[in-house]
């Protein structure tokens, strides 16, 4: 409405959402947000109809939740999943550690997991610095991570997040340590 309003920082999000009204009416179950609803295989609510990607949902054992993931690394595993099911008739899981980078301000971030239900959250380093990670957990296991400059801390709690190992939360706040280290 043209108000201006003082402020040290802007954050600015831009959604997505999935261009499925085309299935309208097709048998295809779609979601809340209009997504494509498919389940553990990434099978649709019709027979040998899969769906993969940002206009696709799907249950995750590891979350506890249906996630719908809007990023080019969900759309380039999915298709594993959905080869595999069709040519071994299969029940191949789907259940990825989401995961998705950018480059914001010169500074290389990136983002594994999903935080929603974490109970602690773990500082590796100052976020005032050009480098510094953050860890959630839940009870003493990693579920998300987001590194700022710090690439080998993402790919080891990327790791860490897909084999459920318990860490020590001490460890894992020492960011001169690796964070592999901090496994129990």
């Amino acid at each position: 409405d043209g108000t201006r309003l003082p402020a040290g920082a802007v954050v600015v999000g831009i959604g997505a959402r999935p261009a499925t009204a085309w299935l309208a009416g097709s048998g295809i179950a779609l979601g809340t947000h209009g997504e494509v609803v498919a389940d553990a295989h990434l099978a649709t609510s019709l027979p040998d109809v899969y769906a993969v990607g940002d206009c696709a949902s799907f249950p995750s054992a590891r979350y506890g939740e249906r996630l719908l993931v809007h990023h080019w690394d969900n759309a380039l595993q999915g298709p594993r999943t959905v080869a595999a099911n069709i040519v071994g008739g299969g029940r191949e899981v789907y259940d990825p550690v989401p995961y998705f980078w950018s480059e914001q301000f010169g500074r290389f971030v990136q983002y594994a997991g999903h935080h929603a239900d974490a109970d602690r959250t773990v500082w590796r380093g100052d976020p005032a610095d050009p480098a510094w990670s953050v860890c959630w957990l839940r009870g003493d296991r990693l579920v998300a991570l987001l590194a700022v400059g710090r690439p080998r801390d993402l790919a080891q709690g990327r790791r860490l997040i897909g084999s459920g190992a318990a860490l020590d939360p001490e460890r894992v706040a020492d960011p001169a340590r690796p964070l592999k280290s901090a496994t129990l």
